[in-house]
This record gives structure tokens, sequence and C-alpha cells, in this order.
């Protein structure tokens, strides 16, 4: 009986905790708009190609800014993952360092996909007195990510086609 009054208790604060965090996120972010002067959400950041998604991630241990491919069709996939490769050094200069380039990447649901990710660690959801260096962490990252973007976005919407 006390395990499933703990877990149920621990999944509504992990539930409340998340959904704090995300939202606190997004109203730091409000002073932002996007290099194109549009409003923008920055917590579910709109590329506008199919199946190639900008995500922010935080746990108990990390924080990520990760750019998911998740085509179905391998070969569509991989495509999307080389033309990112090839733009690789713009990238990495646009974001002023490198990150993690995973062309078959298996996600916790054993789906395959590409991941193209950067993290910190020693950082926790849960304790609020590092949100600000997570906030800050993905401020920087996303709004680079804007900037590249936006200069490249044509490349990829010419492959969806």
């Amino acid at each position: 009986m006390f395990n499933y009054i703990y877990n149920m208790y621990s999944k509504e604060f992990s539930k409340e905790t998340k959904t704090l965090f995300y939202t606190s996120f997004g109203v730091f972010m409000r002073k932002h708009k996007s290099l194109e002067s549009k409003k923008i959400k920055w917590v579910n950041y709109p590329t506008y190609v199919k199946n190639i998604f900008l995500r922010i991630h935080a746990d108990t241990k990390v924080a990520r800014v990760q750019i998911d491919l998740q085509h179905k069709d391998p070969e569509i996939r991989s495509l999307f993952f080389e033309q990112f490769k090839e733009l690789k050094n713009i990238f990495h200069s646009t974001q002023n360092e490198e990150w993690n380039w995973e062309e078959n990447h298996i996600s916790e649901l054993g789906i395959e996909w590409s991941r193209i990710y950067i993290e910190i660690e020693n950082v926790n959801i849960y304790n609020k007195e590092n949100w600000q260096e997570i906030f800050e962490f993905f401020e920087g990252k996303l709004l680079k990510f804007d900037e590249f973007w936006n200069e490249f976005i044509e490349l990829f919407k010419q492959l969806e086609d």
C-alpha cells in the first residue's frame, strides 16, 4: 500500500514539476523572437519540415537539445542525415561547439531514428536551483539553431519534395 501511494505521489510530483519547468522556460524565452521576427513557442520549435524535430529535454542527470530525424523510411532518414552532415562544419561554427551525431539512434521505445544533440551533465530538473543554468543552456542552443535553420531550411524542404 505504501509503495502504491509513494509511486502515485511521485508521478504526480514529477508531472507537476515538469509542467512548471517547461512553462517557466516558455516564459523565460518570451523575450526572444525567431530571426524572422515571428513570435515563437521555443519549447515546441517549428522546423516546418516533416519528421524533423528540435526538442529540449531535462531529467535528473542531463539537459539536452536534440534534433531528431524520425523518417520511417531509413533511406529517406539517411538522406536527411547526410544533408545535415554536409553542413556539419557550418552548424558547429554557428553553435560555437561540436554536437554529437548518431545516425542510428534507438529510442526508449526501440524505434530507430537519427539524432544530433548536445547536453550538459550534473543538472536536475527537480532541483529549481539548476533551472537557470538549464534555461541559459537551452536559450543559447535554440537561438543558434534558429540562426542556422533560417539559413538552411530551404535545403531540407527541397529534400522533402
